[in-house]
């Protein structure tokens, strides 16, 4: 009995040091993540995956799980995986020319790409990655999407001015009910803009829609000087999207 008791314990504190040690991947979208990255200062590292990838399931339950591999990720990165079976996940799959599974992309807190890794990662490997980039990481703190006229913001008159508000907004470029053509104009966009694009998988009228969208901009004016600035430099139309 008392060895059935210790073996328990044993088991249960087993289970638990491998919760408390498990990677801690964040419940986001890309373009947050990037701005969260770039608030606080870390890399963010994408972790593109599918459920029917067995080296992904196999590094979810080995390398994920290294205590040291969580604790780094957990305290100096920002973590988000990217299911490429998703619509969004399709579009990054794309945008990023990714063609093997896993694949992981490290970016700078300034949102440059900075490493890329093809391949299935033991914690060991995962480790000795994660120390070389942060060895040579200088983490660069700023306020996300703000666009060079934004600031250094025109002198406007009281009744044209806009009002910042606490939402966030985005610019919306495009709007198809097809598919095929939402993603032409995605490719067509990504080749003339570096700030990445997403695809919003929405509703109209009951039927379904695909948004073409770019920014998190904090105010109206923000979004409307980001507007200009497409149609000036790219010949790119869009309006806001909240």
């Amino acid at each position: 009995m008392r060895m059935n008791r210790l073996i328990a314990c044993a088991l249960c504190l087993m289970t638990s040091l491998s919760a408390f040690s498990s990677t801690k991947f964040i419940e986001s979208n890309f373009e947050e993540a990037r701005n969260r990255a770039q608030r606080e200062g870390k890399m963010l590292l994408l972790d593109f995956y599918a459920s029917w990838c067995a080296p992904c399931r196999f590094m979810e339950t080995t390398t994920f799980k290294d205590e040291k591999v969580s604790s780094i990720l957990n305290e100096k990165f920002i973590p988000l995986k990217i299911n490429i079976d998703d619509f969004d996940g399709y579009a990054l799959k794309e945008h990023f020319g990714v063609k093997v599974l896993p694949t992981f992309i490290i970016f700078n807190s300034d949102g440059k790409v900075i490493e890329r890794i093809e391949e299935t990662l033991s914690p060991t490997h995962m480790v000795t990655m994660l120390e070389k980039n942060l060895a040579s990481f200088k983490p660069v703190v700023k306020p996300a999407n703000v666009s060079p006229k934004a600031a250094a913001p025109k002198k406007v008159s009281k009744s044209s001015a806009f009002t910042p508000q606490a939402a966030t907004y985005k610019v919306q470029l495009g709007m198809y009910d097809s598919y095929d053509k939402t993603l032409a104009f995605y490719k067509r966009v990504s080749s003339k803009i570096e700030e990445p694009v997403i695809i919003l998988h929405d509703y109209k009228g009951g039927n379904v829609v695909y948004r073409v969208l770019i920014g998190n901009f904090e105010s109206t004016q923000d979004a409307h000087y980001y507007i200009s600035d497409l149609l000036d430099q790219h010949g790119i139309q869009g309006h806001i999207y909240m």
